[in-house]
């Protein structure tokens, strides 16, 4: 199943509200192909909402009750991205999306999301959003891809296939060069 950004955006204000309903407080933070469909003004399709929030006791039940009202997969809303978190970021490289009734959805920007698509670099998984986000990053070089890498992950290194793939579209433009 592929979720489109208007499925996105409209699953969001179902998760506000039915955690709203139940007096829940948290901040969800909105990243990977989710994201870069909702930072893309281009239609883009993805097979999930990755996000990050804290543990509340009732979460899962409101994340549940969207699941069965629109029949979509156990996994449509998930924390697998967790593991490509940066620990580097501020809060102006999250975009508030909704805030009410004491739940908060940020998305984040697009260069965080490059950042993450770099350090991910799951070949063909993530090329068409990584293509995306130098675009809306205005990235001409390696050099400032890997700088913008470098902001949220000092001590890690870009994923190999996603280097190759920068490497490649800067490489006939005179942008190749990671020095």
């Amino acid at each position: 199943m592929l979720f489109s950004k208007f499925d996105i955006e409209e699953a969001l204000e179902e998760l506000v509200d039915e955690l709203a309903m139940r007096t829940i407080n948290v901040t969800i933070q909105i990243v990977g192909g989710a994201a870069v469909a909702l930072q893309d003004s281009r239609e883009e399709l993805t097979q999930d909402i990755d996000a990050f929030h804290s543990p509340s006791l009732g979460f899962d039940e409101a994340v549940e009750s969207v699941r069965r009202k629109r029949d979509w997969p156990l996994t449509w809303f998930n924390d697998a991205a967790t593991m490509f978190a940066s620990h580097y970021e501020t809060e102006k490289d999250w975009d508030l999306k909704i805030k009410r009734d004491g739940v908060i959805v940020m998305v984040a920007g697009v260069r965080l999301l490059l950042a993450m698509k770099l350090l991910a670099g799951r070949g063909r998984r993530d090329a068409t959003d990584i293509d995306r986000l130098l675009d809306a990053c205005r990235v001409t070089s390696v050099k400032q891809a890997q700088e913008i890498f470098d902001t949220y992950y000092p001590t890690e290194s870009i994923a190999k296939m996603a280097l190759r793939q920068i490497e490649e579209r800067f490489a006939n433009r005179g942008g190749g060069s990671r020095s």
